[in-house]
């Protein structure tokens, strides 16, 4: 799991506090202090403002303004009051909580209006636990974007590039996902979500549950099994999805069930962003099947010239070239 930004751990610290963590969730929240100063002294800084927070149930209950103006009133009335010897250290300690619940108010505003954005850098465990406990999985390169704590009527996101998303049901509050010109609006499910920033082209496929995706107009409902393409335009494009390696990039494993070798390639580039070139035109009509579960790209290749009777050389930094190919190898 991957929890670098302040909004990830949070939630977690929060529960940590309240004594309400799982022994394996207990163990991570120690182990995030031990890596680095910054983590101790956030871990202290939050601790600190739990522990000031004493009996107060709830921040958003806190009316700064009100909270202000009777404050402001005590220090209106202590001027024109003639106090005893005893009463300025009282009229303090007030002032001082008051102070506190102010500080307390304003600094949960702040944060909860502030943005957050997520980056999946390659090589990670792109995994993030949202303010809601929803979980997202990005695809290298991707970003999501959204304001702390979820506080809105809404749990509204941006995203940039491909996401696979499980969302934690909450029927009052729904889940919303924007990317490029679409609108996806979920209330508890999980889905694969496509932003292709360059051709502004949006793809999604449903899992579990029900989603509703709209774009410029265009408005479907989506069951699990179901893929659609939204164009730069905002048409959309209903249809059954028949490709297992969609989620490919999350899972680490390609499956192929008689699939022809065009469809293979279409597959390989997308996950190991490489680009195969057939010399052979007639090769990728032959059908293969195979599971390839977090092998590397030459260990495929290796098993294709196995298989078909093929060679192959790196052309440069994004192609290979495959040679021959027998589909009766």
């Amino acid at each position: 799991m991957s929890i670098e930004q302040e909004d990830h751990i949070l939630p977690i610290l929060t529960r940590y506090f309240k004594d309400d963590v799982q022994e394996d969730e207990r163990v991570f929240v120690k182990d995030w202090i031990a890596k680095s100063e910054a983590n101790k002294k956030y871990f202290d800084e939050v601790e600190l403002l739990w522990n000031t927070s004493g009996d107060l149930a709830d921040f958003d209950q806190i009316n700064v303004e009100e909270e202000w103006n009777t404050f402001a009133s005590k220090i209106a009335h202590k001027e024109n009051t003639k106090s005893t010897s005893g009463r300025p250290r009282v009229f303090l300690k007030v002032a001082a909580s008051v102070a506190i619940i102010i500080g307390l108010g304003m600094f949960f505003v702040n944060y909860f209006n502030t943005e957050v954005t997520i980056i999946a850098k390659v090589g990670n465990e792109n995994i993030f636990i949202l303010p809601d406990q929803s979980v997202v999985w990005l695809n290298e390169g991707s970003e999501l974007t959204y304001k702390k704590g979820f506080k809105s009527e809404i749990r509204e996101s941006r995203l940039k590039g491909e996401a696979f998303f499980e969302v934690t049901k909450n029927p009052e509050k729904p889940f919303v996902v924007l990317a490029n010109n679409t609108e996806t609006r979920v209330l508890g499910t999980s889905f694969n979500l496509k932003a292709d920033t360059k051709t502004k082209e949006t793809e999604i496929v449903l899992v579990t549950g029900k989603v509703q995706f709209s774009s410029q107009g265009h408005q479907e409902i989506l069951q699990p099994g179901d893929k659609i393409t939204a164009g730069a335009n905002g048409e959309l494009i209903k249809v059954i999805n028949h490709n297992p390696n969609f989620e490919s990039w999350k899972s680490g494993i390609l499956t192929f069930k008689e699939a022809t070798m065009s469809e293979v390639a279409r597959d390989i580039e997308s996950y190991y962003h490489m680009k195969l070139v057939f010399e052979n035109p007639q090769f990728e009509k032959c059908t293969l099947t195979s599971i390839f579960d977090n092998e590397s790209l030459e260990d495929i290749l290796e098993t294709l010239t196995i298989l078909f009777d093929i060679t192959y050389k790196k052309i440069d930094s994004n192609r290979i070239l495959i040679k021959g190919g027998d589909c009766n190898s």
